[in-house]
């Protein structure tokens, strides 16, 4: 596990420079980063995505995504500082995205009440979580002691978890729990290109999971649990159509490395 710095170190916050001279080493911007989460299902900004839903918590099922750090810092014009000190697991293991609640139908629920991000859940005691939140569901963007990194977690918490019916501690680490394995063909494949077969029966088949690609390159995984009937996510189960309708990968997959950042502004 990584170092964490205090809480108190928390508050302060990072501010970083923007990228510009193309042909010196990438440098931060110097505002406060603003989260632009990894993928546009769920985006309320999408045309192609409308189905989200305030006006009822029901749902069926979890879609459980997962990025692939190094394409994010590849696919982004600014640059962030977790991409220039990357954790070495990053570059075989995808991270959590999120714990989406999911109906049948295709829609979902979103933003079910106020309640806010309590980080008391992950910073005490001996049940804390946060550095294993640090691993497996980081935020790049913001420096760990800048106010602004639980940012990500309490966009997903607010959108998303406070739909699922679980209190945030259950939410949070049931979502850790959950994180699968990735294929070892992504590790194998850094900074090269693999098959989408390959990749596709690394997770199951063809029913188990959808790859959403940007450019060709893996950007996510999504994978589907089954809703239990106290809320939390259960098996893993086959995703319905609506789900795998999401796959934009073609027969060959480029796998980005965090060095291909650097060489897409030389």
């Amino acid at each position: 596990m990584i170092t964490i710095p205090s809480l108190a170190l928390a508050m302060k916050v990072v501010l970083a420079s923007s990228l510009t001279d193309m042909n010196t080493p990438p440098v931060v911007d110097n505002s406060t980063p603003q989260l632009q989460y990894h993928s546009r299902h769920h985006s309320k900004s999408s045309t192609a995505n409308q189905n989200y839903d305030t006006s009822s918590n029901a749902y069926d099922f979890y879609v459980y995504s997962m990025t692939y750090q190094p394409e994010f810092c590849h696919s982004n014009s600014q640059r962030f500082r977790g991409c220039h000190h990357p954790q070495e697991l990053w570059e075989g293991q995808l991270t959590i995205h999120g714990l989406w609640p999911q109906r049948d139908d295709g829609s979902w629920p979103s933003s079910c009440t106020n309640e806010q991000l309590d980080t008391e859940f992950y910073v005490s005691g001996t049940n804390s979580i946060l550095n294993e939140l640090e691993v497996k569901w980081p935020n790049i963007k913001a420096d760990p002691s800048s106010s602004s990194h639980t940012e990500f977690w309490s966009h997903e918490w607010m959108k998303h978890g406070t739909c699922s019916g679980l209190m945030q501690f259950d939410y949070f680490s049931s979502a850790l729990q959950l994180l699968i394995d990735t294929p070892e063909v992504v590790r194998r494949g850094y900074g090269t290109t693999i098959r989408k077969n390959d990749l596709v029966n690394g997770y199951g088949g063809e029913s188990m999971v959808a790859l959403v690609c940007k450019s060709g390159y893996l950007s996510e995984v999504r994978a589907c649990f089954a809703k239990m009937e106290n809320g939390m996510p259960g098996e893993r189960m086959e995703c319905p159509g609506k789900i795998l309708e999401e796959d934009s990968c073609g027969d060959e997959i480029s796998i980005a490395s965090f060095e291909t950042m650097y060489a897409a502004v030389e």
